[in-house]
Order: C-alpha cells, then sequence, then structure tokens
C-alpha cells in the first residue's frame, strides 16, 4: 500500500514541476547560464581582485571614489572640530554641578540652622511631620523641598498641610 501511495505522489508532482527557464539560456549569457560559475580561477590575492600596475601607468579613479573620499573627509573634520572647540562645561558635569551644588547646600545649611535657633519652628515641624506619619529626617527634607515635585503636588492636592509651606516661608526668609 505504501509504495502505491509513493508513486502516486510521485506521478502527481512530475505535473507540478516547472519547466520554464529563469535566468536565461546559454545562448543569452557569454560563458553558460546565469548562475553558473565564473572564469575567473581562485583568487589572484590583491586587494578587491585589482592587478598591480605596470611601472608608469596611472591608476583611473572610479566616479564615485572622490565623492566618497571627500564625505568621509568633511565628517571627520567636523567631528574633530565639533568635539576639540567645545568648552569643558558642556563636556564635564563637575564644571556646571559644582556651583549649583555649592548654592543649594548654602541655602540648606542656612535655613537648618535658623531651625535650630528657633524652637517654635522646630515644634511646628514635629507636629506636621506626626500628622503626616514621618520621622525627622523627612521632615528635614520636605522643609528643604528636597523633593520638590512632590511636595509640590502634596500641596497642590491637600495632601501636605499648608501649614509646611508657612514653615518653610519663614525659614527661607
Amino acid at each position: 500500500m505504501s509504495g502505491l501511495l509513493r508513486r502516486l505522489g510521485a506521478q502527481g508532482f512530475r505535473g507540478l514541476k516547472n519547466t520554464q527557464l529563469r535566468g536565461g539560456g546559454a545562448a543569452d549569457w557569454p560563458h553558460g547560464k546565469f548562475w553558473s560559475e565564473g572564469t575567473q580561477e581562485g583568487h589572484n590575492g590583491f586587494l578587491f581582485g585589482e592587478l598591480p600596475l605596470k611601472p608608469g601607468e596611472v591608476r583611473q579613479r572610479q566616479w564615485w571614489e572622490p565623492i566618497w573620499y571627500t564625505g568621509y573627509g568633511l565628517f571627520f573634520a567636523g567631528v574633530y572640530l565639533i568635539y576639540n572647540t567645545k568648552p569643558l562645561e558642556s563636556l564635564d558635569i563637575k564644571y556646571w554641578a559644582r556651583p549649583r551644588a555649592e548654592n543649594e547646600l548654602k541655602v540648606e545649611m542656612r535655613m537648618l540652622d535658623k531651625l535650630n535657633e528657633r524652637p517654635d519652628l522646630a515644634d511646628r515641624l514635629k507636629a506636621v511631620a506626626e500628622q503626616l506619619n514621618l520621622v525627622e529626617e523627612e521632615a528635614y527634607d520636605l522643609v528643604l523641598m528636597r523633593n520638590e515635585y512632590k511636595t509640590l503636588m502634596g500641596l497642590h492636592t491637600g495632601r501636605v498641610p499648608g501649614e509646611l509651606t508657612q514653615i518653610f516661608e519663614e525659614l527661607k526668609a
């Protein structure tokens, strides 16, 4: 039974075989069919298969070579100029971040000194911290507005008491 099925399958596939030639016949291509092997026998050992020039002979450049050489030259010259003419402030974080951090630290230290000098503000801050279930360090962060966006959103939505803003304004003044 299996032999009969194989025989029928093989005969059925013979009718489906495409006999049309693709890529041209032997008459269309000078050295046989389109997909046949090339005429060069092995590699000649030179870059891109170019043979060395005879003495006194000048290599003819192809039409695209000057465009590519000019383009690459301009690209690398531009990269060099852009990188080497940039001011140091734009390349290194310490040039722009350090002065800003020093200013913020001065403001925070001044605010903490005021908080230590005025026990009434410290007591008010503790009351707000207890109301918000915060430990003391978190209350200092709120006062110093280290997490500005979160604090401002809390003030906007009413989840942070307005008294915290008053404390902040008194310390900042």
